[in-house]
């Protein structure tokens, strides 16, 4: 499928802020031309802070406010979360189980998530074990759980179909085969990680955020290799055969 046929897109990923830092322009992109994106967040961001005395609980409410905030910037409609604790996310039947619940849920054509694997030419940040257990059991999740009927039969008595998705899409550098411009809607990709205050720095005790740091770079990068100002690269893999897109998509 071509980037303009995507209609239904749901966002798996570990933490609050992970969909932002890693596709939120394409996010964007996608809910400006009109498609429905909602999210799915694995665990609780309790983690994410350095303050040691505010409770997990405490933690886990400022983050949820965040994330809804960062998900009205970009358009998005509805933010799940799976409730697994920051930090102990394994690809588990239980998680997997959640996850189709959720694809079923939305029945999306296109699901961006993490690289299931680390990406040792990258910050270490982006291969977070949470990350990569959420991408794995996203991946096992949407291929071939999702679309078997025999698989978590419970699902239908709840009234949830099997479903196909089309395509994933995790981000990627050296062998993204997906390019997609975001020079128009980076401002709303920065907005919305800036509403994650906590996890900013400064108060947190962490260099404070820079665009410029992260993720400029990396959106020039990408944006370089279409003759754009920024993009966000990704590696597709296709699960329900259609008409192939053609190289890059802009």
């Amino acid at each position: 499928m071509y980037f303009k046929d995507y209609r239904r897109v749901l966002a798996v990923f570990a933490h609050p802020d992970d969909a932002e830092f890693q596709f939120g322009g394409t996010v964007a992109a996608l809910t400006r031309r009109g498609a429905e994106v909602n999210y799915v967040c694995c665990t609780d961001g309790s983690r994410g802070g350095t303050d040691p005395s505010m409770t997990d609980a405490e933690l886990t409410a400022i983050r949820a406010a965040e994330q809804r905030a960062a998900a009205d910037v970009l358009g998005v409609k509805e933010v799940r979360y799976l409730g697994r604790k920051n930090g102990t996310l394994e690809v588990t039947e239980d998680l997997r189980h959640d996850i189709v619940r959720e694809i079923r849920r939305y029945k999306p054509q296109l699901i961006l998530t993490m690289a299931p694997f680390r990406v040792l030419d990258m910050p270490i940040s982006l291969s977070h074990a949470d990350h990569m257990a959420a991408a794995e059991a996203t991946l096992i999740a949407t291929y071939p759980e999702a679309s078997s009927p025999r698989a978590y039969t419970d699902l239908l008595d709840e009234g949830f179909e099997p479903h196909r998705v089309n395509d994933v899409w995790i981000p990627a550098n050296g062998d993204a085969d997906r390019i997609i411009d975001v020079t128009d809607v980076v401002e709303l990709k920065a907005r919305a990680i800036k509403c994650h205050t906590s996890q900013l720095g400064g108060k947190t005790g962490k260099p404070a955020w820079s665009f410029d740091d992260r993720p400029g770079p990396a959106l020039r990068a990408a944006g370089a290799k279409i003759g754009v100002a920024f993009a966000e690269s990704f590696r597709s893999i296709e699960i329900l055969k259609t008409e192939p897109a053609k190289g890059p998509q802009v």
